[in-house]
């Protein structure tokens, strides 16, 4: 290996229950390979389906992984980060898709702004709705100001910019963002080894939340390229193997465990009843349509889950591993 010519990035794919879209996401990054400019390994999870033996039979230009158990979507990128050799790291989800040229283009943009620890590319479903991956991170103050519309008397830039997320829908580049969603999250080679890697306690979701939160006390920005789209079929695999609802609780859960890791555990069970308050007033709100009201009921059932078994954030966690 070590007379081998160093790639740009180093793209590592997390498979588990992904074999139904795993194939378009390697066609996609299969390009950049081929020419050097990227290397791709793929960790299979322990899959019970045939995630393994496509990349097997298909793509000998990945380098495969298999593991004995499912190590997480934190603990499978880190499984493989010894054998990276890219300047770059790009965690991509099985389910997205790059288009051409994608790959090429970000690592430049990262290039072109060396103060970036983590960027990613706006993703867009199959529809071209934005998912607005630049985040703020939950807190008590944007809870209750939405709650209680006081929110609605800021201009629509000071809203964008204070709120982030659905609030920002210009599809432009952002470089003081918390954090961006991990799906399609490139990192600086640096930034890793100044911070550590991914949080392995959390075993799926908030692993982006807490590590973002890392690397931004570490002094790097975090950015995100706005008119470069890769595409997302969100939540795909997770649905296949849990369905909707335990996917929707395990997204809450993992996001609460992971300012609990970053804020205390007070701060976040506060959080999960503010925001359990919150989606009970969107759920039954006379201007909301119905499909908005069933969804904010779906993110109030989870709430009150969680509500019902606090336990589940007293867990310790643990230390992120270091490089």
């Amino acid at each position: 290996m070590s007379g081998l010519a160093r790639p740009s990035v180093s793209i590592t794919v997390v498979a588990y229950n992904s074999d139904h879209c795993i194939r378009a996401c390697l066609l996609s990054v299969l390009p950049v390979v081929r020419k050097g400019f990227a290397e791709l390994i793929v960790i299979d999870n322990a899959s019970p389906d045939e995630s393994a033996q496509i990349v097997r039979d298909e793509f000998r230009e990945a380098t495969l992984v298999c593991s004995k158990v499912n190590r997480g979507f934190a603990g499978g990128h880190n499984f493989v980060w010894p054998q990276t050799r890219g300047r770059y790291w790009l965690l991509l989800n099985p389910d997205v898709i790059v288009p051409p040229g994608g790959v090429e283009r970000l690592v430049a943009w990262m290039d072109e702004h060396p103060e970036l620890g983590v960027g990613s590319p706006e993703l867009v479903d199959g529809e071209d709705n934005l998912a607005c991956v630049g985040r703020r991170f939950l807190c008590l103050s944007r809870a209750i100001l939405e709650m209680s519309r006081l929110h609605l008397f800021m201009s629509r830039q000071h809203r964008a910019e204070y709120f982030q997320g659905a609030y920002r829908r210009d599809g432009i580049e952002h470089f003081d963002v918390d954090f961006v969603v991990g799906a399609a999250m490139i990192v600086r080679r640096e930034a890793v080894e100044s911070t550590g890697l991914l949080l392995e306690g959390l075993l799926m979701y908030g692993e982006d939340v807490e590590w973002c939160s890392r690397i931004r006390k570490a002094g790097w920005r975090i950015g995100v390229y706005g008119t470069l789209r890769f595409r997302h079929d969100e939540g795909q695999s997770a649905r296949r193997t849990w369905g909707e609802a335990e996917q929707n609780w395990r997204m809450w859960l993992g996001t609460y465990l992971a300012y609990a890791q970053m804020r205390g555990r007070l701060y976040s069970c506060v959080l999960i009843a503010v925001n359990a308050l919150a989606f009970a007033i969107e759920s039954c709100h006379p201007r909301r349509s119905a499909l908005e009201r069933c969804r904010f009921r779906k993110h109030l059932r989870s709430h009150v889950r969680l509500l019902r078994c606090p336990s589940v954030l007293l867990s310790r966690i643990g230390q992120p591993t270091q490089v």
